[in-house]
């Protein structure tokens, strides 16, 4: 492979949209993404509410495809792999991996973030057997069934509407006063008849050896209640996927990396968008805008 302008690693909303811009202004662009589908976790959310141009919304299995889409007809090269080590060379930055390798005068990390873990015993053990992070991947394995979610987001809000067409009843479990998703959003999971609330409450344990039966909860003031429950999805955060970075930049104690306004990581060529940063916004658009900006800056260069 010829020596690329532009080498964007990660295929969500932020490094989409960065591979389009870049490549719209004629520079060498290539993405590299280890999922078979463009869009990142974005693909597996149903229902996102708080993008503009969709008023009733639009999935995220949708969505990803059609920004992919854009890049792919602006002229930017589409690889599938993981990459394993990133350093910088003569010619900028090298990139390699199961796919080979890859050189770059700039290079746009974009790797997104994973879910959170609770922490409490036997979360790893029930996982899959009643403990999911996708509500829209695993959701109809527990039609009919009684579910909690744990966190009080927009990712907690967006699945909650999702999965209350599909249980008998949902809870949510959030550790504040009131969740910090939308409150448009909220407002639509509040009104639903199947749907329940504790807030300023935290799931400390979990009930069930092979599979999940129950949950225990505990309130603000220590009391703790024990919850019949088949399914928890658990929504409280994100750790940010840098490895890459680490022998790069200095992260923080959480994970992120450090970035100007033009989202350079302070590295020749090397910038950081979306999830990854400090001071993120956790938004779909806003993840956008990182791309964008990382592209700008690298077109203003050339």
């Amino acid at each position: 492979m010829n020596k690329r302008d532009v080498t964007i690693v990660g295929g969500g909303i932020a490094g989409l949209t960065a591979a389009f811009f870049a490549a719209r202004e004629n520079l060498t662009t290539t993405i590299i993404d280890n999922q078979g589908v463009s869009g990142g976790v974005l693909i597996n959310v149903d229902s996102i509410q708080n993008f503009p141009g969709f008023p009733d919304g639009i999935s995220g299995y949708e969505l990803g495809p059609m920004i992919a889409g854009q890049a792919s007809a602006s002229g930017a090269e589409f690889v599938f792999g993981s990459v394993m080590d990133i350093h910088q060379c003569e010619d900028g930055w090298e990139l390699s991996g199961d796919f080979g390798s890859v050189v770059s005068t700039n290079l746009v990390v974009a790797t997104g973030s994973q879910p959170a873990r609770l922490g409490v015993s036997n979360e790893e053990q029930l996982y899959g057997h009643g403990i999911s992070y996708c509500a829209t991947c695993d959701g109809d394995f527990f039609r009919d069934e009684d579910v909690l979610i744990a966190g009080g987001g927009d990712a907690a809000l967006d699945e909650a509407l999702v999965l209350a067409e599909i249980v008998n009843s949902l809870t949510i479990v959030h550790h504040g006063d009131s969740p910090t998703g939308s409150k448009a959003t909220l407002a639509r999971v509040q009104a639903l008849p199947n749907v329940g609330m504790l807030t300023n409450s935290e799931i400390v344990g979990l009930n069930g050896d092979d599979v999940l039966i129950g949950a225990s909860v505990r309130d603000e003031h220590g009391s703790i209640q024990d919850l019949d429950c088949t399914g928890l999805f658990v929504y409280v955060g994100s750790n940010p996927q840098t490895n890459l970075l680490q022998d790069w930049c200095e992260l923080d104690a959480l994970g992120h990396v450090a970035v100007d306004d033009y989202m350079s990581t302070g590295v020749v060529g090397l910038y950081a968008v979306g999830d990854i940063r400090q001071r993120s916004s956790g938004l779909l658009l806003g993840s956008a805008a990182d791309g964008m900006a990382a592209a700008r800056a690298i077109v203003a260069k050339n």
